[in-house]
């Protein structure tokens, strides 16, 4: 009976979790990078502002190499949902900023399923790109559903931190 549960658990806990990562890149640990805008094509609003946040303080954590980010603007208003406002912004503050990488990326999924259990649902791709440069050095797309208990941050910090286990810091 053990004999059939185990390969049923581990098949049940693999269909959890996709992911398509590039091979592990190594920056030096003197390189900056430009954290881009993450375009939110989830139907969540501001699912892109909130991964830029949990991917920023990984990164940190992680002591990868320095990470400017483009500035929110302080509003009196509602924060601009446009992302293509925000990508364009972006792109002109970068154009002042003395950056090796960029680091781009989408949200295609950020929200809980509907039903009974409701689990959280996360897939993100990250792209890593030298400036000027068309060519992503890497790119890692992961989707991920969590449990019936568990939160959708805590299911995209899961997503982004396995992302993030493939960039390192070098000398």
């Amino acid at each position: 009976m053990l004999r059939f549960i185990l390969p049923c658990l581990a098949l049940l806990l693999g269909a959890c979790t996709t992911a398509q990562v590039g091979d592990t890149v190594t920056l030096a640990s003197n390189s900056r990078v430009a954290l881009m805008p993450l375009v939110n094509h989830a139907q969540t609003p501001l699912a892109g502002e909130k991964a830029e946040d949990i991917l920023a303080s990984l990164w940190q954590q992680r002591q990868l190499p320095k990470l400017s980010r483009y500035p929110r603007q302080a509003q009196a208003d509602l924060p601009p949902l446009d992302d293509q406002y925000r990508l364009t912004q972006a792109q002109k503050w970068l154009a002042g900023q003395q950056v090796g990488y960029v680091l781009s990326g989408t949200i295609e999924e950020w929200r809980y399923k509907a039903g009974l259990d409701g689990e959280p649902v996360v897939a993100v791709t990250l792209n890593l790109t030298k400036l000027g440069e068309d060519t992503p050095v890497w790119t890692g797309t992961i989707a991920k559903s969590g449990w019936g208990r568990d939160s959708l941050a805590a299911t995209a910090q899961d997503v982004l931190s396995d992302l993030l286990d493939q960039i390192e810091a070098g000398q």
